[in-house]
């Protein structure tokens, strides 16, 4: 048998089923604190306790689920960095160690400094840095446009990036919450569904929900086992 039988108060069955309370979950603070810390944890005991697998094989999905996004979405803030400021930093040190070889290389930077990136004869500089050191100097002077240019884009991509996690996960458990409801006649509905897992502030309530109402179900089972009637 599928699903289970909720005792109502009357006493009489009730074959329509229904989640536990959303904000049931601080009653059982274990679940909850797990919920909140650890939900690939708390997910991972939700699938187990639904037979769809092992406790290991849930809390993979879950964190794999995250940590593909993630790092897809990190890669690109990386390669914003790398674009905008590293690589320019990592051209000029290896200008820099490359005339290290001439030991009669000596630059004057404060005369150069008061020059404002232009190179004349009272700077003191040998030839394989001039250029280098023309190009260093206006990207230090354009570095605070460049930071806040860079600042803007690494905020966009965390936006996506947070939007896509949470889409990703309203429809990888909201999929499993309606296999949950199937399985045990809860009254549920797809978007409804979606919803309640694609909002950060919800996702963990849903999951204790979820948890303490399978938990429900195993008690209940144990009273009232299931009762297999032949033709």
């Amino acid at each position: 048998m599928n699903q289970y039988y909720k005792i109502s108060n009357g006493g009489e069955i009730n074959k329509i089923n229904y989640f536990n309370p959303l904000f049931g979950c601080f009653e059982d603070m274990c679940s909850c604190s797990m919920g909140l810390f650890f939900p690939f944890c708390l997910f991972g005991r939700i699938y187990e306790k639904a037979e769809f697998g092992s406790c290991l094989m849930g809390c993979t999905k879950y964190f794999s689920l995250q940590m593909i996004i993630s790092f897809f979405f990190t890669s690109m803030i990386y390669s914003v960095e790398w674009d905008m400021l590293l690589s320019k930093e990592s051209k000029f040190l290896n200008d820099i160690n490359h005339c290290n070889t001439n030991t009669t290389c000596k630059i004057n930077y404060a005369n150069f400094n008061k020059t404002r990136c232009i190179v004349d004869n009272s700077t003191v500089i040998c030839d394989c840095l001039r250029e280098p050191l023309h190009n260093h100097c206006d990207f230090t002077n354009s570095l605070p446009n460049t930071l806040e240019n860079m600042s803007v884009y690494i905020l966009l991509i965390s936006i996506i990036n947070t939007f896509t996690i949470c889409t990703a996960l309203g429809l990888f458990l909201g999929h499993y919450r309606k296999k949950i409801s199937h399985k045990y006649n809860i009254l549920y509905n797809s978007r409804y569904n979606f919803l309640i897992h694609f909002l950060p502030c919800t996702n963990q309530c849903a999951l204790c929900q979820e948890y303490n109402t399978l938990t429900l179900i195993d008690s209940v089972i144990q009273v009232h086992p299931p009762v297999h009637v032949k033709f």
